[in-house]
């Protein structure tokens, strides 16, 4: 959940899985500042490290009709000497339908979803 109500992160956060997200817009930009995420959460698939002191931004931008861009800036003193950002760009195709993707706990198979690029092709999908 992200608050978009003008609050600030609470005094005391209680650390948790998703941490505390607040939001605001800055121009076209929305902008998500998160803190308070436990250790418990991986920061993304191939579980790069972190700590409880983890603080993220990010922003998302749709920079015209068809297209999302999507940035990450990461702050954790406890795993990484300095802030660092990432990010990519969406684009929307038209015509093109999305695949069901259903997430799964431990799934260190995505190659193994059908729809995705380079990987399987069945007759019919199968849904786990």
């Amino acid at each position: 959940m992200v608050y978009i109500d003008g609050r600030t992160h609470p005094a005391n956060l209680t650390p948790s899985a998703f941490g505390h997200s607040i939001g605001w817009w800055d121009g076209d930009t929305l902008v998500i500042d998160t803190a308070g995420i436990d250790e418990s959460a991986w920061l993304e698939r191939w579980a790069m490290p972190h700590t409880d002191r983890l603080h993220t931004i990010e922003r998302v931008t749709r920079t015209d009709f068809n297209t999302l861009k999507y940035e990450l800036t990461v702050d954790d003193p406890g795993a990484y000497t300095a802030p660092w950002t990432s990010g990519y760009i969406k684009e929307w195709t038209p015509n093109q339908e999305t695949f069901e993707y259903v997430c799964q706990e431990n799934n260190y198979g995505p190659q193994m979803m059908v729809g995705v690029e380079g990987g399987e092709t069945r007759r019919s999908p199968v849904v786990p």
